[in-house]
């Protein structure tokens, strides 16, 4: 008797947790004027990216940037939300990953490819072998900073963070004769 009141307790428990996928987050993030990406398939990549009109329950009014038409589709066709990430592009990380590879690279060249100079008297530059090596590194260092800096220019700037949409909750037998309740979200 006593399992038989846990499983309808986690029962009821599951059922009023989450009535629709969307419904926690449509009130939130599919407000009139948000800018989102919508991923159904019944919409092509180039037109998931959308200006909620108006959104309910059941469904979103919207209009795409590449095609602006307004149209509706249902929460339940969606099979994620995404929203725009406030951020800038990289460009302090790529600038330093650019001169980290520009340098290791240019000091492994620099030192595997040192030979002895051929000045007899006095050498100014590039006496030894760790100094050919650090030039090397210091010099495709430099390139690679720009390197670098050039992606992060390029780089599309826009990023985008996924919602949960579905949210599903299951009962299972556990040991000893007890019944377990799983709540797990999808992305």
């Amino acid at each position: 008797m006593k399992q038989l009141l846990v499983f309808f307790a986690a029962l009821a428990c599951a059922i009023s947790l989450n009535p629709s996928p969307l419904s926690a987050q449509a009130s939130t993030v599919l407000v009139p004027g948000a800018r989102v990406k919508l991923i159904t398939p019944s919409l092509e990549g180039s037109q998931q990216i959308v200006r909620v009109i108006n959104a309910s329950r059941d469904s979103v009014e919207f209009r795409s940037e590449a095609y602006p038409v307004t149209r509706t589709v249902a929460i339940s066709d969606v099979t994620a939300i995404e929203v725009p990430h406030a951020g800038r592009r990289p460009f302090i990380r790529n600038m330093l990953v650019g001169a980290g590879v520009g340098a290791v690279a240019g000091g492994v060249i620099g030192y595997t490819t040192y030979k002895k100079p051929d000045c007899e008297i006095f050498c100014l530059f590039y006496t030894t072998r760790s100094g050919e090596a650090t030039a090397a590194a210091i010099a495709l260092g430099t390139i690679g900073l720009v390197v670098g800096a050039g992606f992060a220019a390029f780089q599309d700037g826009e990023r985008w963070t996924r919602l949960p949409v579905n949210t599903s909750v299951s009962l299972h037998p556990a040991k000893g004769g007890r019944i377990a309740l799983t709540i797990a979200r999808a992305f």
